[in-house]
């Protein structure tokens, strides 16, 4: 395809698979921020884009910036009544396209002044008509000392960005480091092979014009799709803890037609929906700035889990499922609605891994194990799940637990008055001092006790209520 490598004619290596991308970022000239470790080109990338957009650029470096720098010098006009701006070459005035790099190091307030310029085009409440393009860069943000330890590389002064702003970028990109490179692409780097020359010229202005008109046909062809698919998947995120603003899901319906869009000119018909969705999720969410940026694979879950979702009738049982929020109640109506055993099996283990309080699905591992034991044949995967969660509760066994003084020992002496105001003849009382005994004493320091023995005992009670309907 004409346009495929752009970026490569622009003498930048190892990008090929950011093209669509940068390229829907350029054509819905949306805010981007680029995340990545030092040396990863990601200035060389935005001077590339600018230069052969041929557009003025202008190029700060947030962390050093003073206001007077982007604005110039402020003095009354002749008639003293307002101001107006003696600009210096590098002002903020008549720039096309501007690049704030080391933003994650500037100082909060002179942030807050370049909030309305990344978010608004504007600058001190004056509009800038002739700015297009918003760029910024940055370092990973510094982690706490046990997540360093994960993530290598650490980046002193380097902090997370105000969730306000962050939330402004329409594309947030993980730029690839040495590792993420191919090996044909290093010895490029290098200099052991043909690096194109940055000076061809290329024709990047009517790519993105092409790729404007394509964006804008392909949402108003995929609207009602793109919709539904953006709903199910913020519903998909918050279960995974990365809640979404409505500003972020609009922006990523945005995103989706128009990398959809990017794809189309450079890849042509291999280019499928879905994966274009799945690429501008990976490169649209404001978490990506963060301290630990979501992990590929939870991504990955909601995007399929989403799509999936989006492609079913409004009345499909598995869909009607999912949309329930009780994680309990949700495999109760998919037995009640007659999944097959292998739904109700794949939505058994579902429901129990993003489930992220170890006391809540000990509880549900329990009672989904008991109310389904003798009515669905599971397969033997939702059985292994539920059982080595469960088997903490169910499985008979003597504890010997030494407790020191403290907030343990209170915890135990509670639950043991507890449990003397119950029969201990009945089955229901066994299973309830089981259920604290097995969470004595870690799952108590993290959930209390009763808080977490009222869940418990709700779950069971949904759970034998839907066995016995």
């Amino acid at each position: 395809m004409p346009g495929a490598g752009f970026l490569e004619r622009l003498g930048l290596v190892g990008y090929r698979a950011l093209e669509p991308v940068v390229l829907a970022a350029l054509a819905t000239e949306a805010p981007v921020l680029l995340v990545g470790a030092h040396g990863t080109a990601k200035s060389l990338l935005v001077e590339r884009l600018a230069g052969a957009l041929r557009l003025p650029f202008r190029h700060y470096n947030a962390s050093l910036l003073n206001y007077d720098d982007l604005v110039g010098v402020p003095l009354p006009d002749a008639t003293g009544e307002s101001l107006r701006f003696i600009g210096t070459p590098g002002a903020i005035w008549g720039a096309g396209f501007a690049f704030f790099d080391e933003i994650s190091r500037c100082r909060p307030d002179l942030q807050n002044k370049l909030f309305p310029v990344i978010h608004e085009k504007r600058v001190a409440g004056v509009e800038l008509p002739e700015l297009r393009h918003r760029w910024s860069a940055m370092n990973p943000p510094a982690p706490s000392d046990d997540e360093a330890d994960l993530l290598g590389a650490v980046y002193l002064g380097s902090e997370a960005l105000d969730p306000a702003l962050a939330d402004r970028f329409g594309f947030v990109v993980r730029v690839p480091g040495w590792h993420e490179l191919t090996a044909e692409d290093r010895l490029r780097l290098v200099g052991h092979g043909d690096v194109p020359s940055p000076g061809r010229r290329t024709s990047l202005p009517r790519l993105v014009e092409r790729c404007r008109v394509l964006a804008d046909e392909t949402l108003a062809a995929h609207q009602d799709a793109l919709a539904d698919y953006v709903v199910q998947l913020i519903g998909q995120l918050g279960k995974a803890e990365l809640s979404e603003s409505p500003r972020r899901a609009r922006m990523l319906a945005r995103n989706v037609a128009a990398v959809h869009a990017a794809r189309v000119l450079l890849v042509g018909k291999r280019a499928k929906l879905e994966a274009s969705a799945e690429l501008a999720l990976m490169h649209g969410l404001p978490q990506n700035a963060t301290e630990v940026p979501p992990a590929p694979g939870t991504l990955l879950a909601a995007h399929r889990q989403a799509y999936e979702l989006a492609g079913r009738a409004k009345n499909d049982a598995l869909r009607r499922v999912l949309a329930e929020e009780d994680p309990a109640r949700r495999i109760v109506l998919g037995d009640e609605l007659e999944l097959s055993d292998d739904e109700l099996s794949r939505l058994v283990t579902q429901t129990l891994s993003e489930e992220r309080c170890p006391a809540r699905r000990m509880g549900l591992a329990t009672a989904a194990f008991l109310a389904m034991q003798d009515r669905r044949q599971l397969a033997p995967s939702a059985w292994e799940a539920l059982a080595s969660v469960a088997r903490r509760v169910l499985e008979p066994r003597e504890r010997s637990e030494p407790v020191e003084p403290g907030p343990d020992l209170e915890d135990w002496r509670e639950i043991c008055a507890w449990l003397a105001e119950q029969d201990e003849d009945d089955a229901g009382t066994r299973l309830l001092r089981s259920y604290l005994s097995a969470g004595f004493p870690d799952l108590w320091r993290k959930v209390p006790w009763r808080e977490a023995l009222e869940s418990f005992e709700r779950d069971l009670a949904v759970l034998q209520q839907g066995r016995a309907a």
